[in-house]
């Protein structure tokens, strides 16, 4: 495992562009969790304090940190996309099967260095929730909503899979990254057109809300609902002055990503091994 790393991390290492984004990537995650505390937009003239609404404060920290960084799986991905493709641009596939690297173990490297970048990149949210907690609460339950971590890393790692499988199918980086895209939106349309199927005339909107829509278990869709966006409770911001309600995970999408998480390996490791080099 330390020699498919060694050889993994010197084509990290030694291509430029992709070493910048990495670093770009990491400093990124630190940066949102030096911002979040400053953000103070004015609304209708007044100063909304998210801290003070009890944005930091333990388990609603973990939901709206892991929320934020999420975003940035993006950014990984197409450095993970970038890698891939650049071995076929540059016949290094090729080259290492030739002097003995065999498909299996190029599979496991790849795995390897995504995993790594998905495990620091978790890692760091963890940090920023207990420098961030620890300096804006005053009760420090560390652990308190500490399993949004599990799903952070999860949905990342789910998401760089897909983003692998892509990579090795299409062998572009651009075919790649404009796949994401476009079955991105074609999810979105597919769940748009579910709604008008199952909802042709506007009903209760709380009804309506609650319902299960079928294709939010698309691969991108239930990605993306793993840590969905946090929810927030204006009569406890009137009675309160807290603007956030008590986070709840949404198990079901995680599982659906482990499923989907082990389905793209085995893909992306059938295409390997049946594709010619």
């Amino acid at each position: 495992m330390t020699r498919l790393l060694k050889i993994e991390w010197n084509k990290f290492f030694y291509n430029k562009g992709t070493r910048i984004f990495l670093i770009l990537y990491f400093l990124m995650i630190v940066f949102m969790g030096v911002i979040i505390p400053n953000i103070k937009p004015v609304m209708s003239g007044q100063e909304v304090d998210f801290i003070k609404m009890g944005g930091l404060e333990f388990p609603v920290i973990w939901h709206n940190l892991t929320w934020l960084v999420s975003w940035g799986k993006l950014f990984l991905a197409i450095i993970v996309i970038n890698n891939i493709t650049n071995e076929y641009s540059f016949g290094t596939l090729k080259q290492n099967t030739i002097d003995g690297l065999t498909k299996n173990e190029f599979f496991q490297s790849k795995l390897l260095m995504n995993f790594l970048f998905t495990l620091i990149s978790t890692l760091l949210v963890v940090g920023l929730v207990g420098i961030l907690g620890f300096k804006f609460n005053e009760k420090f339950d560390f652990f308190n909503g500490v399993e949004f971590a599990l799903a952070y890393f999860i949905e990342v790692f789910a998401f760089v899979i897909f983003a692998m499988f892509l990579a090795l199918l299409v062998k572009r980086s651009v075919f790649a990254i404009l796949a994401i895209i476009v079955l991105s939106i074609g999810e979105s349309v597919l769940k748009a057109i579910e709604f008008f199927i199952r909802f042709p005339k506007s009903g209760n909107p709380e009804e309506i809300q609650v319902q299960t829509y079928f294709t939010n278990f698309l691969p991108l869709n239930s990605n993306a609902k793993v840590i969905d966006y946090p929810p927030v409770s204006i009569s406890k911001l009137i009675t309160q002055g807290k603007l956030f309600d008590t986070p709840v995970l949404q198990w079901e999408y995680l599982i659906a990503n482990v499923c989907y998480l082990i389905l793209f390996l085995g893909l992306s490791l059938l295409i390997l091994k049946k594709r010619d080099l």
